[in-house]
């Protein structure tokens, strides 16, 4: 199969879609032997998605352009169309809720998968800048209608899809994300690397886009709930970049003079950082309101750090008893929880927990998602039913 895959929706700066992209990308390096890759990337990222192999074909796109969102979409709908049928293009894989919906004129017989990460735009209404959810609702009104298959990252989500679209293929496919190995064996960070981000002593760790529906601000509460002594020991350490809606953040540390300088904000931190972050952490907490999957849950447990993470959504599904389980709308909950894994980390229950955690994280791989990725091109393209 010749599949195109469209890299234009990612940032430089890897969250989200970009590190799903990257793993993926890693996953069918790994694994795929037969087809051959159109990978079309901004040029000033492509350093950012390694593809050394002669079946991966890495295709530059024009940043300065198409970094402007509604030139980018006026791209993907009347430009891209003409590029897949100059190479051939059998499958496109979307990854980010949108296709080129009139691709078929220009190529009549290109199958399109896409990938739907989460149905929040729908139920979790104001967590989304207004003109991007009702953009994006109707984007997934549409692909669900005309893509041949749909992807999504959880059971969860698979679940969430058909109450809010009518899919053209009912048969959606979950291809969960993964973890990479480096996070199993991650080394503790060194002083001056603690030093260098601002943190000053043992810390509970957050990390994630600073946007509503991560439930920044519950955390904080939940923090300043927790006894003195351990607000005393412990530091807040917030870790990632400003997204949408965030000023009740800052606004949460700054109303409180007894939150000064014991809640971090570090900004973005490179990829290649994180391991050694979540390796020197006390705790690790992500107490979003929902998720289509949670990738930074399944990395603090491959890091062996106490993980506390949500009721609910696939926080719960992918957690699994690998972490301790809160109520995100209730911060005297997750301070509860803040304390059982600081306190029980050394305990029997505590060990058996982390150990529940790293072995969960281990069945997350890449490698598998690539190949349930690849099970789905082929369901796309007919192959599945003839095998």
């Amino acid at each position: 199969m010749r599949i195109a895959i469209d890299f234009t929706a990612t940032p430089q700066s890897k969250t989200g879609i970009g590190r799903y992209l990257l793993g993926l990308l890693a996953g069918l390096l790994e694994t795929d032997t037969e087809n051959e890759y159109y990978l079309f990337i901004h040029d000033d990222d492509l350093d950012g998605f390694p593809a050394d192999h002669p079946r991966f074909h890495k295709i530059a796109v024009h940043s300065r352009i198409l970094r402007n969102t509604w030139i980018r979409i006026l791209w993907e709908q009347f430009v891209f169309p003409y590029r897949l049928r100059k190479i051939g293009a059998q499958i496109l894989h979307s990854p980010n809720f949108t296709m080129p919906y009139f691709a078929r004129i220009i190529a009549p017989e290109l199958k399109i998968v896409g990938t739907f990460h989460d149905m929040t735009y729908f139920f979790l209404p104001d967590f989304h800048v207004g003109w991007k959810r009702e953009m994006f609702k109707t984007y997934i009104r549409h692909t669900a209608r005309k893509a041949d298959k749909l992807i999504t990252i959880s059971e969860n989500s698979k679940k969430d899809i058909p109450l809010y679209c009518k899919p053209k293929n009912p048969s959606i496919a979950v291809t969960c994300m993964g973890v990479e190995p480096r996070f199993f064996d991650a080394p503790l960070p060194e002083p001056d690397f603690l030093i260098n981000m601002g943190i000053d002593g043992p810390y509970i760790l957050y990390i994630g886009t600073l946007e509503p529906r991560k439930n920044v601000p519950g955390l904080i509460n939940a923090y300043r709930q927790m006894p003195e002594v351990f607000r005393e020991k412990y530091r807040l350490v917030l870790c990632g970049k400003k997204g949408w809606l965030y000023d009740e953040i800052f606004r949460t540390v700054e109303s409180d003079p007894n939150l000064a300088g014991r809640v971090i904000f570090t900004g973005y931190v490179d990829d290649d950082a994180l391991p050694t972050l979540l390796a020197g952490a006390s705790a690790f907490a992500y107490v979003s309101f929902y998720e289509g999957f949670g990738i930074p849950v399944i990395e603090a447990m491959a890091a062996g750090v106490p993980t506390v993470t949500s009721y609910g959504s696939s926080l719960e599904e992918v957690a699994g008893d690998g972490a301790i389980l809160c109520d995100p709308k209730d911060a005297a909950d997750i301070a509860r929880a803040l304390v059982a894994a600081l306190t029980e980390r050394d305990t029997t229950s505590g060990l058996k927990r982390i150990e529940n955690g790293r072995l969960r994280a281990g069945t997350y791989t890449w490698d598998r998602c690539a190949q349930e990725t690849i099970a789905a091109y082929r369901d796309a393209m007919g192959e599945e039913k003839r095998r």
